[in-house]
């Protein structure tokens, strides 16, 4: 256990409490779930380039932290859409999506091979993690300011989903491409 596998771990958590937050919270437990967002994005990143700068890349790393996205990723769009700022149909493609891959990089695990994220993963990742930031930024001034609400927002959000949707949907596409033998031995 390192710096960066330490810090996925803690995303991780954090992941998991940050949508109760929102859910369950009032204005400040809200806030500070804006908090722990955003130190779960800007921790992603750092995590990411301490390992590669330190050279401290590990297998175990290259697990927690794509899994310590997914959590972050699931959870938050799930809260989002339970409180009502978008539909659920939006969250299942991308549930769907994150979990599949997900289940097939632990069964390459299992067989021995370690398939690290792609560069239209990351960008996915960078997407998902703006339009949450969005979300986050929609459900708090139509909950708690609605006299500073406006309409520009709304179509705002539903564009970033959509583009959000795509981005995933293109990079599951890509996962299965890139690692069709990997999926093929495991079916045969």
């Amino acid at each position: 256990m390192n710096v960066p596998n330490a810090l996925s771990a803690l995303r991780i958590v954090l992941s998991i409490i940050a949508p109760f937050m929102v859910i369950y919270g009032g204005f400040w437990i809200q806030v500070l779930a804006g908090l722990v967002g955003l130190f779960a994005i800007l921790s992603d990143w750092f995590d990411g380039w301490y390992a590669r700068k330190y050279n401290l890349v590990t297998k175990l790393g290259k697990i927690l932290d794509p899994v310590a996205d997914k959590v972050y990723v699931i959870g938050t769009f799930s809260a989002f859409a339970y409180l009502g700022t978008f539909s659920f149909w939006w969250v299942v493609p991308i549930f769907l999506r994150e979990i599949v891959v997900t289940i097939y990089r632990f069964i390459f695990l299992e067989k021995g091979t370690v398939v690290a994220a792609v560069q239209s993963g990351k960008v996915k990742t960078v997407m998902q993690m703006s339009t949450i930031g969005l979300a986050y930024l929609f459900f708090m001034v139509h909950r708690h300011y609605p006299e500073y609400f406006f309409d520009g927002l709304w179509w705002l959000l539903y564009a970033a989903l959509a583009v959000t949707l795509y981005l995933t949907l293109q990079s599951g596409y890509d996962f299965f491409v890139n690692n069709w033998r990997h999926v093929k031995r495991v079916h045969s």
